[in-house]
């Protein structure tokens, strides 16, 4: 379920000339930063036969804003827990979105960049790291059942995709933008109320966010 999930989630993001074309959709997928079960992860994206890939890797990851990416990728996967990023590399960044591109935002990405407003309003929420009033604080939680609600089931991502129940990490009093749609939610009390999210920067320019990791 999950791999199916995400597959459909970056799908989202790409433009429908990319499968008019009959090729596989290119993806740079950016990591560092953070431990995940990398033979589980990436065996999931070698069952998709229809997509290509490339890893790039903290710390030196961000050096490909410099390159014309929006000419090379097709979609970019953050799967990647990181603070460090130069204003050179933040203007490739911004130009990529200006250009267009999908981007996908799993799990702890969520974290990423936290003095850097731009990054968190395409994304189109932050995990807090710090802040003067403690109440602001996010937090987490492994190892918990938790309900899954689809509350847009004609969305592309969630279409044909039924109300489930997972165990998994949960995060907590987490910041989320107003201009997202909510594609799944969870009850949880504990958790953050919307679990997936998408939002459109511009035309080109989708991004999606998955919490269960």
């Amino acid at each position: 379920m999950k791999a199916l999930y995400v597959f459909l989630a970056w799908m989202l993001t790409i433009p429908f000339s990319v499968f008019a074309q009959e090729e596989k959709v290119s993806m740079l997928v950016i990591t560092g930063g953070h431990d995940f079960d990398r033979t589980a992860f990436f065996n999931m994206l070698n069952s998709f036969e229809g997509i290509r890939y490339q890893e790039k890797t903290h710390p030196t990851a961000n050096a490909i804003f410099e390159t014309e990416i929006s000419e090379n990728y097709d979609v970019i996967l953050f799967y990647d827990s990181w603070q460090e990023i130069d204003e050179q590399h933040k203007k490739g960044f911004e130009e990529l979105i200006r250009k267009g591109c999908g981007l996908v935002f799993l799990h702890h990405s969520l974290v990423n960049y936290q003095a850097w407003d731009f990054y968190k309003d395409v994304m189109g929420g932050s995990y807090i790291l710090a802040s003067d009033d403690k109440s602001r604080l996010s937090n987490y939680k492994h190892d918990v059942s938790f309900d899954a609600v689809i509350v847009e089931k004609d969305h592309p991502i969630t279409k044909g995709i039924s109300d489930f129940s997972i165990f998994d990490e949960i995060y907590g009093n987490v910041w989320v933008s107003t201009k997202v749609q909510s594609l799944v939610e969870t009850s949880h009390t504990a958790s953050m109320n919307p679990i997936v999210w998408c939002k459109e920067i511009k035309p080109g320019t989708r991004t999606v966010y998955v919490q269960p990791g």
